[in-house]
């Protein structure tokens, strides 16, 4: 509940630095001065929103990576991810990282990561290298396994998809809308000189809101999750009751979380590799286990001090008690979260997201009893990764190929 209440309060002001809780009192912390009233009727929204939760309803650990009993008894559980595909993506990780290390009195630019503003970084050769090798290191998984069709996405989509998909009432904070300058004639002829004399400046300031009125009504949004083109792709079709299909994306996701945002791990411009799976209940099902597993095994991989929890998103709208409750009190979201040294504290890098018929219904993916499908998604987010990564080996990608192909032959060899 205080993290809950911490990161909706800094959404709503960014101008909060912390949040402090006593025994019964919270103090606000700001670089500048908050509206009392404001703040203490939003105080109080969020916080009814949460009552109907019980005392004690927590996270649950299904794994511990620091814990060599959890990870021994982990590694002899019955449903297991492919070997022969991890070892293929794992040695084909190992490649990719020593063929891109760097070479000594190769020029660098300088930086791990750039930052333009908060929440948008622009990453050096070794980072941008990493990015793109766990990129194909979790496509190969998903695709190779699975005999995944890969879609290729925008990073827009059209606001009507978005909505019909739920998203504006359990995701409504993530979304930015796309709006292109007008081509009204005479709007389009007014709005450089208005830009030259009025509303453009040097560094970060905010644009003058009147620029609002040089630009079109908008209708698209930039990505506020890569799976969400999946579903309207597959309207009105059926699936048998053994029937599954995998599909893997990948690309730019979008969510402006406000006075959350950093250049670490909470960034306006993320870059995500997702699976998807969409199909009867017990194929689903069935992979669900395969891609929990997947999920253990790529903190091995990675050599991350991980464990895996059950967890739940963040909810603003009226029902957020409602829908909160139903994921902590269930398995349909699990997350890898690795602790992260210069934050000291859990990072979610990954997630297994159950939706049961959320998206079928809503695009009418139906099994052949005329029901609405099963749906689910995998997805792993590659810039938290890598800047956990690069804590654990700076920008020396040798060093990491060196762990990843130890780590491969350790889960290989305790798992036989």
């Amino acid at each position: 509940m205080r993290d809950t209440l911490t990161t909706q309060l800094r959404f709503h002001f960014p101008a909060i630095i912390a949040v402090e809780f006593g025994d019964a009192e919270v103090v606000v912390v700001s670089e500048e001065p908050v509206p009392r009233q404001q703040l203490e009727r939003t105080v109080g929204r969020i916080l009814d929103r949460f009552r109907t939760i019980p005392r004690g309803v927590r996270t649950r650990s299904l794994l511990d990576a620091g814990d060599p009993a959890s990870v021994e008894a982990w590694l002899a559980r019955p449903t297991t991810f492919s070997a022969a595909v991890l070892d293929d993506a794992a040695e084909a990780l190992a490649d990719d990282l020593r063929g891109v290390a760097r070479r000594p009195g190769r020029r660098a630019v300088p930086g791990r990561a750039v930052a333009q503003r908060p929440g948008i970084n622009v990453y050096g050769h070794e980072t941008a290298a990493l990015l793109a090798a766990l990129d194909r290191f979790a496509t190969r998984c998903v695709a190779r396994a699975y005999d995944a069709e890969e879609l290729l996405i925008p990073s827009i989509i059209p606001s009507w998809i978005v909505d019909r998909s739920g998203y504006f009432e359990t995701g409504c904070q993530h979304l930015s809308f796309v709006a292109p300058v007008s081509n009204d004639p005479d709007l389009f002829e007014e709005f450089l000189p208005f830009w030259r004399t009025t509303a453009a400046g040097t560094g970060p300031r905010q644009t003058d809101r009147r620029v609002l009125d040089y630009v079109k009504a908008p209708q698209d949004l930039l990505n506020p999750a890569a799976c969400l083109h999946c579903y309207q792709l597959l309207e009105d079709q059926t699936f048998g009751d053994q029937e599954a299909l995998v599909m893997t994306v990948g690309g730019s996701v979008f969510r402006d979380e406000s006075g959350n945002l950093n250049n670490e791990e909470r960034l306006y411009e993320f870059r995500l590799r997702e699976g998807v799976v969409v199909g009867g209940a017990e194929p689903v099902a069935r992979i669900h286990g395969e891609l929990l597993d997947l999920l253990a095994l790529t903190g091995l991989l990675l050599g991350l001090d991980f464990s895996l929890e059950t967890a739940s998103d963040m909810f603003f709208n009226e029902g957020a008690g409602e829908q909160l409750f139903s994921q902590l009190v269930s398995d349909s979201k699990i997350e890898l979260a690795a602790r992260s040294r210069s934050l000291n504290r859990k990072v979610a890098s990954a997630s297994l997201n159950k939706h049961g018929t959320h998206f079928s219904g809503a695009f009418r993916i139906r099994d052949e009893r005329g029901l609405p499908a099963s749906t689910m998604c995998v997805g792993f987010g590659l810039d938290r990764l890598v800047f956990l990564l690069a804590e654990r080996h700076d920008r020396d990608l040798a060093a990491l190929a060196d762990a990843v192909a130890a780590n491969a032959e350790r889960i290989a060899r305790e798992r036989k």
